[in-house]
C-alpha cells in the first residue's frame, strides 16, 4: 500500500520561519527530499525521525519527484521539502498530478513564500495605493520579456522578479530610470538589500521593480 507524501513549504531559508505544521508533518516523515536550497539546518533540526535524508541539486528537480513517488510507493511517508510556498515557481501542478496518478495519498502545507519575505527585510509595501502601488506580478526573471516587465509596473506598480536575468533588468533601468528597483539576496539569512543590479549573482535574490514617487 503507498505511503503518505507531505508537500512541505519551508519559508524562504530561516528555521524559525517554518511553521507549526510544517514543523509536525517533517517529525513524521521517514523519508525527506530536498533541493540544495533548503538549509540542511531545517533537515537536521525537524527531520529527526527520518531514516533517509536525499539531497537534490536543483537541476535534477524531475529526478527529486521521481525519488519521491518511488519510496512513497514502497510504503514510506515521505516529505518534500520546497523553498518557500509549494504553489509559487514549484512545479506545484506536475507533482499533485504524479501522486493522483500513482493513487499515492498527500497534503499540502503552505509556507512563507520568499516574495514576502524579502519585502519585509527591505520594508518594501507590496500595495500602496497613496504610491500607486495597486498590485502586484510574480515573474520568471529569464522567461518574461523586457517590455512586458515595464507594462506591468506601469499598469499594477509593483514587479517582483524571480531567477532574474541581471541583464534585463539593466535594460530596464537604462530604457525607464524612473524605475526603482530594489535587490534583495539571501532573504532571513544574511540579508543584504541594495539599490543597484549586482555585477553578478551572490547567493539568491530577488528584485522588486516599481514606480518611483
Amino acid at each position: 500500500m503507498p505511503g503518505q507524501v507531505y508537500i512541505i513549504g519551508v519559508g524562504p531559508g530561516a528555521p524559525d520561519l517554518l511553521t507549526l505544521r510544517a514543523i509536525d508533518r517533517l517529525s513524521r516523515a521517514e523519508v525527506v527530499v530536498y533541493g540544495n536550497l533548503v538549509p540542511d539546518i531545517i533537515v537536521e533540526k525537524y527531520a529527526k525521525n527520518a531514516i533517509e535524508k536525499i539531497k537534490v541539486v536543483k537541476k535534477h528537480r524531475k529526478d527529486a519527484l521521481k525519488i519521491v513517488i518511488e519510496k512513497a510507493l514502497q510504503g514510506y511517508t515521505v516529505a518534500h521539502l520546497k523553498n518557500g510556498d509549494p504553489t509559487i515557481f514549484a512545479h506545484f501542478r506536475e507533482e499533485i498530478e504524479e501522486l493522483k496518478k500513482h493513487g499515492i495519498k498527500y497534503e499540502i502545507i503552505p509556507g512563507v513564500s520568499s516574495i514576502t519575505a524579502a519585502a519585509a527585510e527591505a520594508e518594501i509595501a507590496l500595495t500602496d495605493f497613496s504610491r500607486g502601488i495597486r498590485g502586484f506580478a510574480v515573474v520568471d526573471g529569464h522567461d518574461e520579456d523586457v517590455e512586458t516587465m515595464i507594462e506591468l509596473v506601469d499598469k499594477l506598480g509593483m514587479v517582483i522578479v524571480l531567477m532574474p536575468s541581471l541583464e534585463k533588468i539593466r535594460i530596464i533601468k537604462m530604457l525607464r530610470p524612473d524605475i526603482e528597483l530594489k535587490v534583495i539576496r539571501n532573504a532571513t539569512l544574511n540579508t543584504e538589500v541594495l539599490d543597484e543590479v549586482p555585477e553578478k549573482y551572490d547567493g539568491p535574490c530577488i528584485i522588486y521593480l516599481y514606480k518611483r514617487t
